[in-house]
């Protein structure tokens, strides 16, 4: 007889496959003895060479051809995302991990409460499995347009060390973007799922007021509702620390890609530049989307507890709602340097002023 998969097998499972995407660049924080290793100092010596040979390019044929700022520009800002990302991996190991962990725990938790709180941890499972095959598609890297130092492109032997290297830089690319963007989709999708297990549980709650509202485990239940409540908030407050810089280097990167990108369409040929700003769009957009649901659970949460039958609890209850409510008046959003929310609103503001500047220099150069 074939052995019922739970929820936490399959989010082991898609954990194993983010920390297997992780560890092919050495970031792999979720290891409990994790440490800086040979592999990411590799990766980092990389990107380091790869802007190297970006000034090398720059210095080289600015003089004639000063478009060529524009070439090594648009490739280069998925270089600095790669290493601001893996940085802020670096600098916060402990807390990947015990986000990591807490989620593994939550799952054990629930999933033994009964059939609809399994149910909606499955729905959980499935969504994740989504976000990983449209992260793995998504995730395209164009080849980089720049010339190393004593090699000549235009001979065989040089042809084809250039190739290799950029061959290079694409699984390093491939590879370190992917594995660090899959922990922002793992730790923010799960926080916009919270609010499905506060709702069973506010249903719980409601079951047992129905009963009995003098029954003695309503004073629990409230409470645990509310110590949902605060993990939901304590969660959403790390997840805005160790991606301060993820989120912003992401953003700030691939919009200024998308806009060079757009002159250089205007100014000269890339064939590449197409396929490279649509990914671009697409990665701008996913982001902003994941942060557009997280202000969206705020406001569920806030609805929420409104919903609580509060007039069926006694006042030390009651009290606990009250608090509860002037906790979810203050939403934990998901912000771009702390200073804009990262929301759909935000990218398609970032999108209008990517057009205007286009249109003063296409007005310009007319």
């Amino acid at each position: 007889m074939q052995t019922k998969t739970r929820p936490s097998d399959n989010f082991y499972k898609l954990l194993k496959i983010i920390r297997l995407s992780s560890s092919l660049v050495g970031i792999d924080v979720i290891d409990e003895n994790y440490k800086f290793n040979y592999v990411v100092g590799f990766v980092l010596m990389a990107i380091a060479w790869n802007f190297m040979i970006s000034i090398y390019t720059i210095c080289k044929d600015v003089k004639t051809d000063w478009t060529v700022l524009l070439d090594v520009f648009s490739p280069i800002s998925c270089a600095t995302q790669g290493v601001v990302k893996i940085i802020s991996l670096l600098l916060y190991p402990k807390l990947y991990r015990e986000l990591a962990m807490d989620l593994v725990e939550i799952y054990k938790k629930y999933q033994a409460l009964g059939s609809k709180y399994e149910t909606k941890l499955l729905e959980w499972n499935q969504s994740m499995k989504n976000i990983l095959i449209i992260g793995g598609l998504g995730e395209r890297h164009l080849i980089i347009m720049c010339q190393m130092p004593y090699v000549d492109v235009n001979t065989d032997h040089g042809y084809f060390i250039t190739i290799g290297y950029n061959i290079l830089c694409v699984f390093v690319a491939a590879f370190g973007l992917y594995g660090a963007d899959l922990y922002v989709f793992l730790f923010l999708t799960h926080s916009i799922f919270f609010y499905d297990i506060f709702a069973l549980k506010v249903g719980d709650l409601h079951e047992v007021l129905r009963e009995n509202n003098k029954d003695k485990r309503i004073e629990a239940l409230v409470n645990d509702i509310a110590g949902w409540h605060q993990y939901y908030l304590e969660f959403n407050d790390k997840c805005n620390l160790i991606f301060f810089w993820t989120i912003t280097s992401h953003i700030l990167c691939t919009t200024l890609g998308i806009l060079s990108t757009l002159l250089i369409i205007m100014l000269k040929y890339w064939p590449g530049a197409y396929p490279y700003i649509f990914v671009c769009f697409v990665w701008l957009y996913m982001y902003s989307i994941l942060g557009t649901r997280v202000e969206i659970c705020n406001d569920q949460f806030c609805d929420g507890i409104y919903d609580i039958n509060w007039y069926d609890l006694d006042v030390s209850a009651q009290k606990t709602v009250s608090l509860m409510l002037m906790e979810s008046q203050v939403p934990r959003i998901i912000t771009i340097a702390g200073i804009e929310p990262l929301s759909v609103n935000t990218a398609l503001k970032i999108t209008r002023s990517i057009y205007s500047l286009v249109m003063m220099v296409m007005q310009f150069n007319e």
